[in-house]
């Protein structure tokens, strides 16, 4: 009789170490994980650095370094703009005393009345523009190229030379890209005919068309220019200007 008592005090514990492990909730704690190792590179392959920005280059004046990173439909555009014969110095009224003047930034025009106003030109079809600085009124360039006829009823006309190039503006001597005085460049005029110089080292040749524009040939790129009513600025149409620095003792 003990006997069985024990037996069945054996089987009685096997059974409720059995149902415990069963209850739920209850997990076996898991081993930790060991780390795994970095993925090495394979063969041949350099791990590549982070990329650094780029850093802005350096204004530039004239040249055609400045032509290079046009591509062809924007060389186009800027084609059009530059031969539809509205760039350079003209005369409100025909009056030698009013000047104007459009140059071209290679985005749009830049144009500039006789009372020192400016808009900016955009070019419609191939012989108008349009200001919108100025109430958007559009100017038609006539067929000799030698007068723009305004729409507000005024217009303007190519400022006399003086006779036969004589009173044009001296551009001899040293100018500075963008008004910067660190870099030089220069000019050296001889009537209208013109050798430049700029900052990096190449040259040119130009010739003055009217008073206060000219035309400069970098190696084969055409850029040309618009002179300041005193003669101490240049403003390209690639968008760079010339400045030089004068000392009046008048």
């Amino acid at each position: 009789m003990d006997r069985g008592r024990g037996m069945g005090s054996v089987l009685l514990v096997m059974f409720a170490g059995v149902a415990f492990a069963q209850l739920p909730g209850m997990q076996v704690p898991q081993p930790t994980p060991m780390p795994q190792p970095a993925q090495m590179p394979q063969p041949g392959q350099m791990p590549q650095p982070p990329s650094m920005p780029s850093m802005p280059m350096p204004d530039q004046g004239p040249g055609p370094q400045q032509q290079q990173s046009q591509g062809p439909q924007d060389q186009a555009t800027r084609n059009r703009y530059q031969n539809a014969g509205f760039i350079g110095g003209w005369c409100a009224q025909g009056d030698r005393t009013k000047q104007t003047s459009i140059s071209y930034n290679g985005a749009f025009y830049n144009l500039t009345n006789e009372n020192g106003d400016t808009s900016i030109g955009n070019l419609q079809g191939n012989n108008q523009i349009q200001a919108p600085g100025w109430q958007f009124v559009t100017g038609t360039l006539s067929r000799s190229g030698q007068q723009i006829q305004w729409s507000n009823g005024t217009f303007w006309a190519r400022c006399p030379t003086g006779g036969g190039g004589h009173g044009n503006v001296d551009l001899n001597g040293n100018w500075y890209p963008n008004g910067n005085r660190s870099m030089q460049c220069s000019i050296q005029q001889r009537r209208g005919n013109l050798t430049l110089q700029n900052e990096s080292g190449q040259r040119a040749t130009g010739s003055l068309n009217g008073k206060f524009h000219l035309t400069t040939n970098w190696q084969g790129t055409t850029i040309n220019g618009t002179v300041s009513r005193d003669g101490t600025r240049i403003d390209w149409d690639n968008g760079t200007y010339w400045i030089r620095y004068r000392l009046y003792t008048q």
